[in-house]
């Protein structure tokens, strides 16, 4: 009853369409922040796909998120645009900036676009590979809301700096990138433990007093996930220790105080930092090609250590899950999450009060939901 529900790409497409038009997205909007949800969920990072459309309906009825903001270049140079979004959901926003810095990069070889008023845009990842798309290098950061304490610290006061590199890859071989938190996990692994009812390794959190614990519950205030990012008591702990601590705050330094962004706090009002290069510029890019294949065996084909079957590069194995998932044309949703799509639309009379789960997916039977 439980289990997972797997639906095809197109219809979790479509249902992200509608549920952020329903909550008072615009449609181009709605189609842009819809294939950064599903990218996440098609690179298997569940945690910031469709699950991310509860938590964005609540921060628009709470006024974190404006639906309609008026996103806007505040300054720009040839190679550098500082951006206004007003406030918008972060998905629907962050794309915009990513694609301006792309525009950029393709004329003068570099492109750094950065922006304030944003909100929470997703997985770091989807910017970056916009930029690969166009045989660029790509790279991402945002700010988040407060989930890490300085070291020594009991309380966040600083948010866990989503960022990630992605890198064209060779002939023959994938795009090398990494898309990664500066804290050991990210703020949504606690969020799918406790909608799987599981617990988590010591490491991962600590509770509002410091202390290392295995109950992602203690993460919120009475144990209450439903009080979202405002009830949010514990830590992450920070990648690395210090070094976490110190990638955190240079992250807050280019995508909040560069940009005029928010640092940690509710997550209103966060900074982005885009930047695309053109390699071209600098070499000619099958000479690029030739090398990055050759660097993809040599790191590939090194010596394992004793037990380990194969050595993956950054990013190759969600490289591969996102091949697999696209050769199937599916993508599993969680039960919790499929009554919390239920629910929104129930809400905002797309069905029938007492509507069942199954109801809601009757509404995607055209787009061949598995």
């Amino acid at each position: 009853m439980n289990q997972d529900r797997i639906i095809s790409i197109e219809a979790a497409k479509m249902i992200a369409v509608d549920t952020l038009i329903s909550i008072g997205i615009e449609h181009d909007a709605a189609v842009r922040g819809a294939d950064v949800l599903i990218a996440s969920d098609i690179r298997g990072v569940g945690s910031h796909g469709l699950p991310r459309l509860a938590m964005y309906e609540k921060d628009i009825v709470a006024g974190t998120v404006n639906p309609k903001p008026n996103v806007k270049i505040t300054n720009e140079t040839a190679s550098t645009a500082a951006f206004d979004c007003d406030y918008g959901c972060g998905i629907t926003v962050a794309p915009l900036v990513m694609e301006k810095a792309i525009e950029m990069a393709k004329k003068t070889g570099i492109g750094l676009a950065a922006a304030k008023n944003g909100n929470h845009f997703g997985i770091a990842g989807y910017y970056s590979l916009m930029a690969v798309k166009q045989g660029l290098i790509g790279y991402s950061a945002s700010g988040s809301v407060k989930l890490i304490a300085p070291t020594g610290g009991s309380e966040a006061v600083l948010g866990n700096g989503p960022n990630s590199w992605s890198f064209p890859g060779g002939k023959e071989s994938p795009g090398i990138m990494y898309d990664m938190a500066c804290s050991t996990v990210a703020g949504g692994k606690i969020e799918m433990a406790i909608r799987s009812g599981k617990s988590i390794p010591v490491g991962w959190i600590q509770d509002e007093f410091g202390n290392d614990t295995t109950d992602p519950l203690d993460f919120y205030k009475d144990k209450n996930p439903a009080l979202g990012a405002a009830g949010i008591v514990g830590t992450l702990s920070p990648l690395g220790g210090p070094k976490g601590y110190c990638l955190t705050v240079a992250m807050e330094m280019i995508s909040a105080i560069m940009t005029g962004g928010a640092t940690g706090g509710t997550g209103r009002g966060l900074g982005y930092f885009m930047l695309a290069i053109d390699i071209s510029k600098f070499r000619p890019f099958e000479e690029y090609q030739k090398d990055v294949d050759e660097y993809y065996k040599k790191i590939k084909n090194s010596k394992k250590r004793p037990g380990v079957t194969e050595i993956f590069l950054p990013g190759e194995i969600e490289h591969n899950y996102t091949v697999k998932r696209l050769s199937e044309g599916v993508v599993p949703v969680n039960a919790v999450v499929a009554q919390d799509l239920t629910d929104l639309a129930i809400k905002y009379n797309r069905l029938p009060a007492g509507s069942s789960v199954d109801d809601f997916f009757a509404m995607y039977e055209k787009y061949a939901t598995v």
